[in-house]
């Protein structure tokens, strides 16, 4: 069996897959196996990926979702770890390299996972756009990651996640009945399991284009996962921290109905994070 298993999960983006598939087969780090799960794409990413069927293992599937995918691709690894490559990203030579020298070190952690370096459509650098997308990643770790912290501040992308295979049978795989996948798995880890950022030169590409996930369906993500969270809490009574996590998701909420322009909404999650002790709720309230 492999070391580790890399997933490319794909739903039309034919043109921009190979720059995935190669940076993954490019990795300085041979042990590994690919696995690239086409969620029902309607484009040319058949003929995308039929250069290198000698190399992968490509599966295709009903459109069912990222969640699903990532799922179905989890389920058809091999592998002790399991990273992923988003399929309008692309990895850096020495992705893995890095991130195995960081599990050695560190046996107790569930996943590692970094920073990114964000380009355009074309592979054009965002200097600017990626200074203060460093920092951000930066300041939210620098005391470390936990379930309470990643209530409110959860920065992670998924194109430099390793996780070792056992966080998945202990924590179970993606929920496929939230707009959005990644935030309540690394939520669900982090309970279990710890989590190391490795902050320096980046592991990933990320592109930034139209085509990303609409705004709107990471909002409505975002707040349904707080609310599955906050539902937890009070069925919980062993999660460390939980007045702060509790804190924390209201904090979110109220965030994330202030960028999607409901002051309502905003005020009322704000209120909610106040009593909790959350200072900077007021500007939310407001």
């Amino acid at each position: 069996m492999p070391l580790i298993s890399a997933a490319i999960i794909t739903h039309n983006r034919a043109h921009y897959l190979p720059d995935a598939i190669a940076s993954v087969l490019g990795q300085t780090v041979r042990d590994f196996e690919l696995i690239v799960v086409d969620d029902g794409s309607t484009d040319a990413t058949q003929d995308a990926v039929a250069p290198y069927l000698d190399r992968i293992r490509y599966v295709r599937q009903e459109n069912r979702g990222k969640a699903a995918a990532r799922n179905a691709a989890v389920q058809l690894t091999e592998g002790e770890l399991i990273a992923f490559c988003d399929s309008d990203d692309a990895w850096l030579p020495d992705r893995l390299e890095r991130q195995l020298a960081a599990l050695e070190r560190r046996p107790d952690v569930g996943m590692v996972h970094g920073q990114v370096e964000l380009v355009d459509a074309d592979l054009q650098p965002l200097p600017e756009q990626n200074a203060a997308h460093r920092e951000l990643f930066s300041a939210a770790h620098r005391y470390g990651a936990t379930y309470a912290s990643y209530a409110f501040n959860c920065r992670c992308m998924s194109s430099t996640i390793l996780v070792r295979r056992e966080v998945f049978e202990k924590v179970g795989l993606y929920d496929c009945d939230l707009a959005i996948e990644d935030y309540d798995f690394y939520l669900r880890l982090l309970l279990d399991f710890d989590l190391q950022f490795i902050d320096g030169p980046p592991l990933a590409i990320y592109r930034v284009h139209q085509d990303k996930t609409r705004s709107e369906e990471l909002s409505s993500g975002q707040i349904q996962t707080a609310e599955k969270h906050l539902a937890l809490l009070e069925q919980r009574h062993d999660i460390p921290d939980a007045r702060l996590a509790r804190r924390n998701f209201h904090l979110e909420i109220a965030q994330t109905w202030r960028v999607l322009g409901d002051r309502r909404q905003a005020r009322a999650s704000a209120l909610r994070a106040l009593r909790l002790g959350a200072t900077q709720a007021v500007r939310l309230a407001l």
